[in-house]
């Protein structure tokens, strides 16, 4: 008997199946142009920031505020920083030793214009009074370093009595919430501050911080 042969397959077409059309979805193809752009640009700039380094002052030792800073407390540091930063320049070392650390320097710091002084504090003539006090005792917007404030102290069986003076520092609230803030006075009023703080009899009124 005759067979009918069906017509003889090429090698390697048996069960092919035609690749898709190469479709790319619009919204991934930006997302990766976008996510290839965001990276090319956070590496420009981390190599901007190293390949660009200034040699600065930092704090090689602890220096606690009022203390004459010398050449063995500070060091040379190249860094990379913003812009926005302020440092003092190493070259400037030597205009910086013999000024006086406005606040507690600790090692490793970045040494900045604003941490030196050459104001000694107190002046001869003033002293330092701490005042602890309630935070009903102070302005609800606080106060800082350098305020105007008139110390008021309304004692027991006594006239009441303002003290003029300056914020030198304010601390942290205790566990009990009292802020201690010393406070620099003419030394003529250093004993009877210190005496009414110690009665707890004094708050702080906030003067004009204009000019």
């Amino acid at each position: 008997m005759l067979q009918r042969l069906a017509p003889a397959k090429e090698p390697g077409l048996a069960g092919a199946v035609r690749p898709l059309p190469n479709r790319r979805n619009p919204m991934l193809l930006a997302a990766s142009v976008g996510l290839t752009a965001l990276g090319a640009l956070i590496a420009w700039q981390l190599y901007g920031v190293a390949g660009h380094r200034t040699p600065v002052l930092v704090m090689a030792r602890d220096v606690p505020i009022g203390q004459e800073l010398q050449a063995q407390d500070l060091r040379p540091v190249a860094l990379g920083l913003d812009a926005a930063v302020q440092a003092l320049d190493a070259s400037g070392k030597s205009t910086v030793i013999g000024r006086r650390a406005a606040v507690d320097l600790k090692a490793g710091s970045l040494l900045s214009p604003a941490h030196v002084t050459d104001a000694l504090v107190p002046a001869p003539g003033q002293v330092i009074v701490p005042v602890a006090l309630k935070p009903s005792q102070l302005p609800a917007r606080g106060i800082q370093s350098g305020d105007q404030v008139m110390a008021t102290a309304v004692p027991a069986g006594s006239a009441p009595a303002d003290h003029p003076a300056r914020v030198d520092r304010v601390g942290q609230p205790d566990a009990d919430g009292l802020v201690v803030v010393d406070l620099v006075v003419p030394a003529t009023d250093g004993t009877a501050l210190a005496r009414q703080a110690a009665e707890g009899k004094i708050a702080i009124v906030l003067q004009s911080r204009a000019g």
